[in-house]
């Protein structure tokens, strides 16, 4: 597997989708005076590729990268990320497994969303298109001889990019991917897009942000991951993305669970009632005597006391098993961790 050295473009010229010519500046005076008139002379343009507004001074296109492409949060959480997810950076299903397992594909742009998923859907950041252009990618996404501090880590957008490769590998998630608008309009054809993917699909980790590291990530354990390790980065200290947005949505939401422990609760009343209001004259069915009489009562309560143990015992189970699923979860972490550091301490 072939390592991607950091002063190299992933992919050549040829295989760039956006055929953009750059005139960047390095003050704002160029860009003031008579920008247009070299844009038109030149044939170049004087603003980052797929966004005319954010010119090329250093400090707008860092902000611009840094906005679109930077994840604080999970790189934060990256020592921890473990224990809520899988280490492997091919975990990611390509968008027609995800249609398969019933996801609906959320375009966003926010990337600390990029390859997040919860219940019936995957949230999935679209390709910019400065990220199309090989002009871009010399003069802003490789270290420069002289160290800046508006320097953008090219391996994030590499990381990024690779995260497509197995995204969209086959020609039925190229179409999935366009219809989503997940791919902008200067990658023309499945040929063109092959061509230019395939220099990023066999990067190693290595070449990769560390947020790339991992692959797809469960928005519900990176709640839990908030929570317990209290980030920084964090909007919330509950969550790592807000799930509801407005009163209504959480009450429809949390209906049908409140009716349910409503309905347990009062059947367990009910049959607690049943069991002690339970005859003990002979004012019932007279001619079924006072043996009768006792075996309807120990009917009754038997019955009582089973609807009031098979209450418990759905409890136990709604409880148990959400519990069990978590103690297995870090249990495989720490065993996988456990795995992945004798295997580098070995190396």
């Amino acid at each position: 597997m072939p390592t991607l050295v950091h002063s190299q473009i992933p992919f050549p010229p040829l295989c760039a989708p956006n055929k953009d010519c750059l005139n960047p500046h390095d003050d704002g005076a160029g860009i003031q005076q008579g920008s247009l008139e070299a844009e038109n002379v030149a044939g170049r343009i004087t603003e980052v590729p797929g966004d005319p507004a954010v010119s090329f001074l250093a400090d707008d296109v860092h902000a611009y990268l840094s906005h679109h492409l930077e994840t604080p949060l999970l790189d934060e959480l990256y020592e921890n990320l473990w224990l809520v997810a899988k280490k492997s950076s091919r975990n990611i299903d390509p968008l027609h497994t995800q249609k398969v397992k019933g996801r609906s594909i959320i375009p966003t742009e926010d990337p600390r969303l990029h390859l997040t998923w919860h219940w019936d859907r995957i949230y999935i950041k679209p390709v910019p298109a400065f990220l199309l252009n090989y002009e871009f990618w010399a003069t802003y996404l490789q270290p420069s001889a002289q160290k800046s501090p508006l320097h953008f880590d090219g391996s994030i957008a590499v990381g990024f990019l690779r995260s497509y490769a197995l995204l969209v590998p086959h020609r039925l998630d190229f179409m999935l991917a366009k219809d989503a608008h997940l791919i902008p309009d200067d990658v023309e054809d499945w040929l063109q897009w092959s061509k230019f993917i395939s220099h990023f699909r066999n990067l190693p980790d290595e070449s990769v942000a560390k947020r790339y590291h991992y692959g797809q990530l469960r928005l519900s354990w990176l709640n839990w991951a908030v929570r317990i390790f209290r980030p920084q980065h964090a909007r919330s200290m509950w969550f790592y993305e807000i799930p509801h947005w407005s009163t209504t949505s959480f009450v429809s939401r949390a209906t049908m669970p409140l009716l349910f422990v409503f309905a347990g609760i009062s059947l367990a009343l009910s049959s607690m009632q049943v069991a002690l209001s339970v005859p003990t004259d002979d004012t019932w069915f007279h001619g079924l005597g006072e043996p009768g009489l006792r075996g309807i009562s120990r009917v009754f309560w038997v019955f009582s006391i089973a609807v009031i143990l098979g209450w418990v015992a759905i409890w136990a189970l709604f409880l148990g098993i959400p519990i069990a699923i978590l103690a297995w979860q870090v249990s495989w972490g720490f065993a996988r961790e456990r795995k992945r550091r004798v295997g580098v301490s070995a190396a």
